[in-house]
């Protein structure tokens, strides 16, 4: 063997890496120019906010500047700089760093005002210890508000945080960074699915609880018991709790409009069939309206078993399809016995008004105020997917001589789903579509069908986005089959009892009509007399 075959043999085998490890001197992934300065540009405005955060809290904590920034600003950047990189949920757009920056001022600056006026009120009511009203402060409203506009894993963050700053503020007290930090967890815990207002109440009533027992706690641990004090400190603890509850309460709505949040709460507004744009819908295409009514049955149903966002995979569903408004007759659910009018038009033409109805369905959403998480599924409700019948179509009557039909001019364009509700509204919406077609809807053909959309949309790559796994599209396919089986069911006919045949016999379902005219049931519109004997009956 020559000695360049083995040096190159020995080259290639320097190279062969465990996989579970990266060589040092690997060459990292090169991004383009634009994309690289536009990162630089990002990660000195997260930067930017972190510095002024940090500058704020050195005018809100007591004692010495200097130490209380470099402490602040060791915590704010080593938990940013941790949940970034290993936390998926934790990824902020400007406006939610904004919030939470904002959230984190208020309270702590709400903390120190109290801290101010707690002891002018001991010396105004002696009776009342003067350390008991430290236990009412309602820092857990921070957790709750955060649960709820972001996410849970922020929300933790968010909790680590303003518990080590408020027990600083407390005179680096390890018993309130402890308080603090339960009471803010517990109440993100508790408002995990709110659906109404009333649950902020009460989960602040579930952190007074808490509060309270861990005020027994203390007390066992570092003083001898006195009942007198105990007691006070016991109701203002739950008391904090309940603040916590009402302050998140009150300022949820200006949130809500500030920074554009689409909240649970929000959402069950937006679920009133008497809403505006549904109105329109129910008048203008009542095909696409009752289509919407039974994807978001099935969407509903499929986020329960998938661990999904119920509510919003419903309220999503029904506007979904609010672009086909303004075109209405191009879509088949609402042409009824009309004339198709895509029979006269170019395949690509078809194709470019089907496509344009998800366009249409997000200017209608921005105009409504629908929300972003409304908008960003109505966008994702198609994915990238294929216009398969118009492309078929085009591709019959292409001309080989000519330009060949180009694919990708009758795709949807995207993007694809991001979350599971976009997955779930996505498929609801297939296999929704497809089970109109089937002439004999039987149990067996509709669990067929329901399996063959979900494989051909999971094979065409329209799920790699979002988190639907394939133990979610067993459950989703389960619960749309049964979904389905109810609604395309079979009626019997029943046996229609005529006047004259009181006595007991009955006859086939057929004409109604026919058979009520037979029967004489007709025969009183028909004669005058008889309609002006009926008319002079009282109540008539």
């Amino acid at each position: 063997m020559s000695g360049n075959s083995l040096k190159k043999e020995s080259g290639e085998r320097k190279i062969r890496w465990p996989k579970i490890f990266i060589p040092r001197n690997h060459k990292p992934f090169s991004l383009p120019l634009g994309e690289k300065k536009e990162t630089i540009k990002s990660r000195w405005k997260w930067l930017g906010f972190l510095s002024l955060l940090t500058a704020l809290m050195i005018f809100i904590l007591p004692g010495r500047n200097v130490g209380n920034g470099l402490l602040v600003a060791i915590l704010l950047f080593v938990l940013f700089i941790f949940s970034q990189a290993n936390i998926r949920k934790f990824q902020f757009r400007d406006k939610d760093l904004l919030f939470l920056a904002t959230l984190l001022v208020l309270m702590l600056s709400m903390t120190r005002l109290s801290m101010e006026v707690f002891p002018i009120l001991g010396q105004a009511i002696p009776e009342i210890p003067a350390n008991a009203y430290v236990y009412g402060i309602g820092l857990a409203a921070g957790g709750i508000l955060v649960r709820i506009l972001l996410n849970s894993e922020t929300a933790l963050i968010f909790a680590a945080w303003i518990s080590i700053l408020g027990g600083l503020i407390l005179g680096s007290d390890l018993f309130f960074t402890i308080y603090f930090f339960i009471g803010n967890v517990l109440g993100a815990h508790s408002v995990e699915f709110s659906e109404n207002r009333g649950i902020l109440l009460k989960a602040g009533a579930k952190v007074g609880i808490a509060n309270a027992g861990m005020v027994v706690a203390q007390n066992f641990i570092s003083a001898p018991f006195n009942f007198y004090e105990l007691s006070f400190c016991l109701f203002f603890g739950f008391l904090g709790g309940v603040v916590a509850g009402g302050v998140a309460l009150g300022v949820l709505p200006f949130f809500e409009w500030v920074f554009g949040y689409t909240t649970n709460i929000k959402l069950l507004e937006l679920a009133n069939l008497n809403h505006p744009l549904l109105k329109r819908m129910i008048l203008e295409a009542p095909g696409t309206y009752h289509h919407s009514i039974v994807v978001s049955t099935m969407a509903e149903a499929a986020a329960r078993a998938v661990k999904a966002n119920p509510l919003l995979a419903r309220v999503s569903a029904y506007y979904h399809d609010i672009g086909k408004i303004s075109k209405p007759l191009y879509f088949v659910e609402n042409q009824g016995y009309h004339q198709n009018k895509h029979d006269k038009l170019e395949p690509s033409l078809s194709s470019l008004i089907l496509i344009s109805h998800v366009k249409e369905g997000v200017e209608l959403a921005r105009e409504y105020r629908l929300g972003e998480k409304i908008q960003n599924i109505i966008q994702q409700h198609h994915g990238t997917s294929l216009i398969s019948f118009f492309y078929q179509k085009a591709k019959d009557i292409e001309d080989p001589e000519m330009e060949q039909v180009n694919e990708e001019a009758y795709r949807y364009h995207g993007p694809k789903p991001q979350t599971k509700e976009a997955g779930l509204v996505l498929l609801a919406d297939a296999v929704e579509a497809a089970s109109r077609s089937l002439v004999h809807p039987t149990p067996a053909r509709l669990q067929g069908l329901v399996q063959r959309i979900i494989n051909n949309v999971f094979l065409d790559g329209q799920l790699d986005e979002c988190e639907l796994t394939l133990k979610d599209l067993h459950q989703i396919a389960k619960c749309f089959n049964t979904i389905l089986t109810s609604i395309h069911h079979h009626r019997v006919e029943y046996p229609l009892t005529t006047p004259k045949e009181g006595n007991g016999k009955k006859r086939n379902n057929g004409d109604i009509s026919k058979q009520l005219a037979k029967a004489g049931g007709l025969r009183f519109w028909k004669n005058k007399k008889s309609s002006e004997e009926n008319l002079k009956r009282p109540g008539v």
